[in-house]
């Protein structure tokens, strides 16, 4: 019996401090994207590197990547493909806005594992392909 009560009561302090711990941490403010502006071409075909750094709501900041959720996004894939990591490649002329977008926190929800339901932070920057 004694076994039991100790082994709840493990299980409860572990619980307690599993959600406390997420508690009270800085949430983003901010997601700045670099470059800004940008100009690449078509043919030949150089890559562009964007980079996205948040700000955080204790005024630290510091650069986001996939594992913090991070997403990158073209406004016309047309014109401009992104990969995972940021890295942009024109493939006709024109004008496209470079998105990041992550989460501005996780909240865990325990009945089918993790799920994110924060609302998302997003910053852009603009990307101009040229023929040559």
């Amino acid at each position: 019996m004694k076994f039991r009560a100790l082994h709840v009561v493990c299980i409860c302090t572990l619980a307690a401090t599993w959600i406390a711990c997420g508690a009270g941490h800085p949430t983003i403010r901010t997601i700045n994207v670099a470059p800004q502006t940008a100009t690449s071409t078509v043919s030949p075909p150089s890559d562009v590197q964007y980079t996205a750094t948040a700000t955080f709501t204790d005024n630290t900041s510091r650069e986001l990547n996939l594992a913090d959720g991070l997403s990158w996004s073209s406004s016309n894939t047309a014109v401009a493909t992104v990969s995972t990591n940021g890295s942009v490649t024109c493939i006709a002329p024109g004008q496209v806005t470079i998105t990041a977008t992550a989460p501005a926190d996780l909240n865990l929800t325990v009945n089918n594992g993790v799920n994110n339901t924060s609302p998302n932070v997003t910053g852009s920057a603009s990307l101009t392909c040229n023929a040559m």
